[in-house]
């Protein structure tokens, strides 16, 4: 065998391995209840925080810091294709296939399948404004979520109106996070030994 083949039986190898060319690898952590209200794989109408005002206002906050600060990933996409499925019980599902126009944070393809059953919470927010969706830009909050019957890692998700309002406020908080990270990742500890 020559060195060239040999290489390139590797570098196939190497690709098999990592899932081939183009898949990016997801790294999953514990899904627990504390990200379930924040990734109901669903949407919020909010184009404007300022004018929910009051109580309405602090738990929008309070839900986009958390969808921030525990997302895998935060887009922004368009909804290019929405499909809905009936399975054999007669249970819907929606399908939102959404071009990745700008990567916020994490890495991902250019295209993503986003996914709602009509068992879930946020079924209800996709059917009602299903005719609204298409070529519409939204913010996308991502975690990774390995499905404990058949192991496969599937996308919890929220969108939120690409609004310059909801976009700033998202970059403020991501910056904020990216400091927490390199505050923690630079931090020097001081050790003191004491001999006697």
């Amino acid at each position: 065998m020559t060195g060239r083949t040999s290489t390139t039986i590797t570098a196939l190898l190497l690709l098999s391995a990592c899932g081939g060319a183009g898949q990016v690898e997801r790294i999953v952590t514990p899904f627990t209840a504390e990200h379930e209200p924040v990734f109901e794989n669903g949407l919020d109408l909010v184009r404007d925080p300022e004018a929910l005002g009051g109580a309405w206002l602090g738990t929008w906050e309070e839900d986009l810091d958390a969808r921030v600060s525990l997302a895998d990933l935060v887009l922004l996409v368009t909804v290019q294709t929405i499909r809905q499925d009936t399975d054999l019980d007669r249970r819907d599902t929606f399908r939102l296939v959404v071009h990745v126009d700008r990567r916020y944070l994490g890495e991902i393809e250019d295209e993503l399948t986003l996914v709602v059953r009509e068992n879930q919470p946020g079924f209800q927010t996709i059917e009602t404004n299903e005719r609204h969706l298409l070529q519409q830009q939204f913010i996308a909050f991502i975690k990774w979520q390995r499905d404990e019957t058949d192991g496969e890692v599937r996308a919890r998700w929220h969108l939120a109106p690409a609004t310059e309002a909801v976009a700033e406020r998202t970059r403020t908080l991501l910056a904020e996070r990216r400091q927490v990270v390199e505050d923690s990742s630079t931090s020097r500890h001081r050790v003191i030994v004491h001999t006697n």
